[in-house]
């Protein structure tokens, strides 16, 4: 399978942190890594999380997590942001040890965080701690520090969360709505490919089609059917735009047995064929 996401580290450096534009995202998946923070310091972007759209903002953090679908829609000319990108050997340990939900309810009902005058200081000062540890630092010490830091900042995090007494959605506060959600986004990033069917990704959860209907509808206003069909179209833009692949080999590489069929897929979504799609996107 074409490998389509757009990813900040690169193959042999699993973590890594820098400056980035996002102009040659627009469109494509973000690969999260493990975890992605980038911290906006010019510009707005328009970006989709899980099919939402949002504005990110300077002086804005978000953090991408695997479970999260982080597109980019479109960037200003003077867009740029910092980033971090830490790959599964540093972060597992850190998720072991964040166990207050309060956190976790906290990052994802606030999926762009919007940064006080003093907590961007602090955040650029604990940026360029990381990247000094990821360029520069002896190997032997690099992932224990690592995982010290984004620990400090997670709680840091919680901790001023706390202290502001910032408010959290009643459907995050009362269930775990948003962790079933997060994990069929997550789902349905690997699987999305080769599998459009809502039982697929209820069976995949242990809950039954229409639970699932009824999270998606409460936590994301849409059905699970909508969020997978969604989710195709990213993935066949992505192809038409960043690939030279046919229509008749992007169809069997998402899985449609015949490529008629995914052109009127695509035309009853967007308006357009795919091949208008392409000729559009190239002009």
């Amino acid at each position: 399978m074409t490998n389509i996401k757009y990813a900040l580290h690169r193959p042999g450096n699993e973590n890594a942190a820098g400056t980035t534009d996002l102009k040659e995202s627009i469109g494509h998946p973000l690969d999260p890594n493990c975890c992605t923070i980038l911290l906006c310091t010019a510009g707005m972007a328009t970006v989709s999380t899980n099919f939402q759209k949002r504005i990110l903002k300077k002086g804005d953090v978000v953090f991408i997590f695997t479970d999260i679908v982080f597109v980019t829609i479109e960037v200003s000319d003077t867009f740029s942001a910092l980033y971090v990108s830490l790959s599964e050997e540093v972060m597992e340990e850190v998720f072991y040890k964040i166990t207050p939900t309060s956190f976790w309810n906290f990052i994802y009902d606030h999926v762009i965080l919007h940064l006080s005058k003093n907590q961007s200081m602090l955040l650029h000062t604990w940026y360029q701690q990381t990247k000094w540890i990821i360029d520069e630092c002896a190997q032997e010490y690099k992932l224990t520090l690592l995982r010290n830091n984004i620990h400090s900042l997670f709680m840091a995090i919680d901790s001023e969360a706390k202290e502001k007494n910032i408010g959290i959605n009643d459907h995050y506060k009362r269930d775990q709505t948003w962790a079933i959600l997060g994990k069929f986004a997550s789902l349905l990033a690997e699987h999305c490919h080769q599998h459009r069917e809502v039982s697929f990704y209820a069976d995949k959860l242990c809950i039954t089609p229409d639970y699932l209907y009824k999270l998606a509808y409460k936590g994301m206003e849409q059905s699970p059917k909508e969020i997978i069909e969604q989710m195709i179209i990213v993935e066949i833009k992505t192809y038409l735009s960043n690939t030279n692949l046919s229509i008749k080999n992007i169809a069997a590489e998402m899985n449609f047995e015949d490529p008629s069929y995914m052109c009127r897929f695509f035309r009853r979504h967007t308006g357009s064929s795919p091949t208008e799609y392409r000729n559009i996107y190239l002009k």
